[in-house]
């Protein structure tokens, strides 16, 4: 027993010691004190004895550089073969797909032993993300505008810079924005109801009012007072060629009642109790998708207690509703929702408990049923109150905010049925390789069946769940295929390499 005991406290030493030196010195002990890179960082951080390392970039990301910093300036330094000097950047290697290791080797002098460091860089597969369109703007940092899609461009209207302004700005293409004059309220715009309608866009103040524009610089008023209006955090949609008004606060009353006119002027109370709980859905969380009316969630505006609901539901009269689902997406306020690409998205948000903190989010549905989280390898930062768009075949972000107020913006499209996942393409030799390929974004949202099209025999695809999975018996560079159908005809392909490496 003693010996086993000793054997095994022996192996464990020497497992520590191989994979965490006993001091910090070993990784001190090397010719460069730095090494940067162009893009992305280098995991782990450097150490100059530390040899192997890893960078993950997304697929925009076709070259990288490196400057490495000698402790010798007048070392001869090799990066991929090319000679560098200390302090200077080297030129620029282009990035394949996949994997690309690239050596930063140092001579040695006087006939001692050169000195080499690994650098594995992986270039991710192309998937739909997030694009910076613009850093900043000229209309000042802002949230809770309006938000409309007309006459060709995006309406962007007012809200909050921390005063409530009524500035009206216009974009053709997100990236250049045209001061296009004043919404005529003196209380200005802050998280108002509005709508294009009938060809008009229609839009309330910050205060009771409602008003009406056929080109966007004539707004006439149309009524103020009537019942729908006047009230704080209200959702609206057009839906079956009628305006509707959801909930939202007047006073301390908070209401769960649904309105509609055809006119603007004259609106009718379809329910005056609605079965989902009182709340506020602040302007865009009701959306008119598939011949119904939804609402995805809600919230009481209050910091703490803190009330916001996942609940989802769904009419197609606006007078009897069925709930849905309860969404998988944390309890928030202040986010927006939009239909795009044949599916519902709610998007970012804020919560007050049990961590006061902003979303940057995603999250879509075909069915109102099931959600799904949208990956992206970048997207903007986390804020609450932002302006979302449907606008040439993409779904735009606008401003919000993410402490402080922003004004840039982001795009997302998604050119149709397409891959979504990020295969591992590393593996150690008789370990267990798993991959779960998710594919979406078919025409009407049937389910989805995987198969494996190319690849070695230790690999198989589970066809309904896109698990890939397998257990490689040798070292090798294996490429793979993973074709995905959507149910009407449609096939796509994922194609990759798999480097199974020795343990």
């Amino acid at each position: 027993m003693l010996k086993k005991r000793q054997g095994l406290f022996l192996g464990l030493t020497l497992f520590i010691l191989i994979c965490f030196p006993a001091s910090g010195q070993d990784l001190e002990v090397g010719p460069l004190v730095s090494l940067t890179l162009s893009e992305g960082a280098l995991g782990p951080g450097f150490s100059p004895g530390r040899t192997q390392y890893w960078v993950r970039l997304d697929f925009s990301v076709e070259f990288i550089a490196f400057t490495p910093a000698a402790k010798d300036p007048d070392a001869l330094i090799l990066i991929g073969g090319r000679p560098v000097r200390s302090g200077q950047s080297s030129s620029s290697f282009p990035l394949a797909v996949g994997r690309t290791i690239i050596a930063v080797e140092v001579k040695g002098k006087d006939g001692g032993p050169d000195f080499v460091y690994k650098i594995n860089v992986t270039r991710e597969l192309e998937v739909p993300a997030w694009i910076q369109v613009a850093s900043g703007n000229p209309w000042v940092p802002r949230d809770s505008c309006g938000e409309l899609v007309f006459g060709g461009k995006m309406w962007l209207f007012g809200g909050y810079t921390p005063k409530v302004v009524g500035d009206i700005w216009t974009s053709e293409d997100g990236a250049n924005w045209i001061l296009s004059g004043n919404f005529p309220s003196p209380a200005g715009v802050n998280i108002p109801v509005n709508f294009v309608f009938r060809g008009k866009m229609w839009l309330t103040d910050n205060k009771d009012a409602f008003y009406m524009a056929r080109d966007g610089k004539t707004w006439e008023q149309v009524v103020a007072g009537i019942p729908p209006f006047g009230r704080a955090g209200a959702g609206g949609a057009v839906f079956r060629d009628k305006m509707w008004i959801l909930g939202g606060r007047k006073g301390s009353e908070v209401y769960n009642d649904v309105w509609s006119s055809s006119d603007g002027v004259n609106w009718t109370c379809e329910v005056k109790e609605a079965p989902w709980s009182r709340r506020h859905f602040f302007g865009a969380l009701v959306v008119a998708f598939k011949d119904k009316l939804w609402i995805l969630g809600g919230a009481i505006q209050a910091y703490h207690p803190f009330r916001a609901y996942t609940d989802v539901w769904s009419s197609s009269d606006g007078r009897n509703w069925t709930k849905t689902a309860d969404g998988p997406w944390p309890p928030r306020m202040w986010n927006t929702a939009v239909v795009y690409r044949d599916r519902m998205w709610l998007i970012g948000g804020f919560r007050g408990e049990p961590t006061w903190n902003n979303f940057n989010d995603v999250w879509y549905s075909a069915d109102g049923a099931t959600w799904k989280q949208m990956p992206s390898p970048r997207i903007w930062s986390p804020r609450h109150e932002l302006s979302a768009y449907v606008f040439k075949d993409k779904i735009w972000v606008v401003g919000g905010n993410a402490w402080p107020l922003m004004n840039d913006v982001w795009s997302l499209e998604i050119p149709g049925f397409v891959f979504l996942s990020q295969p591992p393409i590393e593996e150690f030799v008789g370990c267990p390789y798993a991959y779960q390929a998710v594919a979406d974004f078919n025409p009407g949202g049937r389910s989805v069946r995987y198969r494996l099209a190319a690849g070695p025999k230790w690999l198989s695809v589970e066809a309904e769940t896109g698990w890939v999975r397998g257990v490689p018996p040798e070292t090798g560079d294996f490429p793979i295929v993973i074709e995905a159908s959507g149910g009407t005809g449609e096939l796509i392909r994922q194609s990759f390499t798999v480097h199974v490496i020795p343990l």
